[in-house]
């Protein structure tokens, strides 16, 4: 049995040490072209013939974008 709020703790560092990643000089360049990468494959993804496969990346390719976006705007304000 683990300790109560063990997970909501555990996702509060993550998310910390997320934000602290990217004052590391090249992780916000990292970031970018992770970010073309992606939306260059979710485009060739979402132009083929729809199967569950293709869909469930299209829906990973999207909930990262929103992250990179997000610290990507965090890092923008800072």
């Amino acid at each position: 049995m683990g300790l109560p709020g063990w997970g909501t703790f555990a996702g509060g560092v993550g998310a910390l040490l997320g934000k602290i990643s990217t004052y590391i000089p090249g992780k916000v360049e990292k970031l970018k072209n992770e970010k073309a990468a992606l939306e260059k494959e979710r485009t060739a993804l979402i132009k083929g013939k729809y199967d569950e496969k293709k869909g469930n990346r299209v829906k990973w390719i999207d909930d990262r974008l929103n992250v990179i976006n997000g610290l990507l705007g965090n890092k923008a304000t800072d």
